[in-house]
This record gives C-alpha cells, structure tokens and sequence, in this order.
C-alpha cells in the first residue's frame, strides 16, 4: 500500500512539473494573446485559456484512463484539423520567438518572403497532423 502511495506522489509531482513547464512555455510564447490579436477577439482571450486547459485535460483522461473512442471518420479528420491549427500556431510562435524566420530568409535571400514562409509552416503542420489521423483512420 505504501509502494503504491509513493508513486502516485511521484506521478502527482511529475504531472505538476509538466504542467508548469507547458503553462510557462505557453506564457512565453504569447500563445492567447497573439491569437486573440490577429482574430480580433480580445474579449474572448478566457474562451481560448479555458480551451487549453480543457483539452490538455481531457487529452490527459483519455490517455491515462485508456479510454477508446470509436468516433466517425469525419469527426476525426474535424480533431485533427484543430489539433494541427493549434500545432501550426505553437510552432509558428516558438519560430517568432527565436528569430528563426529572419535570420533563415536572410541568409537564403528571401527577406520580402517571409510572410509566406511562416505560412508554409503552418500548413506543413496542419497537413501533418491531417495525415497523422487521416491515414490511420482510413485503414
């Protein structure tokens, strides 16, 4: 009984650490207000905070609980069409940040290219992450 105690704290722990470690890294890349400032809804920015947390959440359930869900292909291409939004989003501000963009398109030439390069991007990851639950879902 007390083995088992101590690896739920040990888990617990874990999870808080993880979990600060995402909301510190989400914080620094400005993750909700960038996207409340270029869809113009300021007022919303605690739809797009509760929505976050809300699926790491309910990610976390249905991984650790092994829930399985026998969903409709169409709702799964819907998941993963979101799922690669929000990645295509992450990656596009963790490249902002770094300043990967700008020194990359001026070391290539492409100083005036730049907006179709963060758009590249983002759709390298939507169409990732379509592929990712498409393909499974088609077997």
């Amino acid at each position: 009984m007390g083995r088992i105690l101590l690896l739920m704290l040990i888990g617990f722990a874990e999870g808080i650490v993880v979990g600060t470690a995402i909301v510190a890294f989400l914080t620094l890349l400005d993750i909700v207000p960038r996207l409340a400032q270029f869809t113009e809804t300021y007022d919303k920015c605690s739809y797009y905070e509760f929505s976050i947390v809300f699926g790491a959440v309910t990610g976390a359930l249905i991984v650790f609980l092994n829930w399985q869900l026998n969903l409709p292909n169409l709702i799964v291409v819907i998941i993963g069409l979101f799922m690669g939004i929000f990645i295509g989003l992450l990656a596009a501000a963790l490249t902002e940040v770094l300043n990967v963009l700008p020194v990359l398109s001026k070391r290539l030439g492409l100083q005036h290219e730049i907006y179709l390069m963060l758009m590249s991007l983002i759709l390298g990851k939507v169409a990732g992450s379509l592929i990712y639950w498409l393909v499974p879902a088609l077997w």
